[in-house]
């Protein structure tokens, strides 16, 4: 088998894989995943949700890239620029949904601090005190997340490729 043929086909399986990632970041924008989200889930878990499908998709482009890298031998071509621009973007919608989580914190905070005098009175509150805890490490957590997955973007620029490693030691 020639050389030329070979890396024709791989070309087309990157195109291929590029085009799925492509609608997969359709699938996972904001806009159509409230659509598709079940009414009874609150605000803040569907935020999480959102959140954690954003975080995991841009782990698996960074891989993904990595991988098409480390088998070019560093340059990746087009389809390296390609995945890099869909993951830069991908960051900008998951610290767009980590702003909306962390807004949605500041009216749950509010909202607890308004009912703390129902509560006195004895009507029961939406939200407990152990929920909304949860809810500050949830916030906490997913701005960790999203820390790692730039320190993995930013990783390959420092080192001039690689990065699938996960960024641990």
């Amino acid at each position: 088998m020639s050389r030329k043929g070979t890396y024709g086909r791989r070309e087309d399986d990157l195109g291929a894989l590029i085009d799925r990632l492509v609608v997969m970041s359709e699938e996972l924008s904001p806009e159509q995943k409230t659509q598709q989200e079940p009414e009874e889930m609150d605000e803040f878990t569907r935020l999480k949700k959102l959140a954690a499908r954003q975080v995991a998709e841009i782990r698996k482009m960074i891989g993904d890239r990595d991988e098409l890298l480390e088998a070019s031998g560093g340059s990746g071509g087009r389809q390296a620029v390609v995945l890099s621009s869909k993951i830069r973007e991908l960051l900008r919608n998951v610290h767009e949904t980590h702003k909306a989580m962390q807004n949605q914190l500041s009216v749950e905070e509010r909202q607890m601090a308004k009912e703390e005098h129902l509560r006195v009175k004895g009507k029961a509150s939406l939200l407990s005190k152990d929920d909304l805890d949860a809810h500050i490490q949830v916030v906490e957590l997913t701005g960790k997340h999203i820390a790692e997955c730039e320190a993995l973007e930013k990783k390959r620029y420092q080192t001039g490729g690689g990065g699938a490693g996960g960024g641990r030691s």
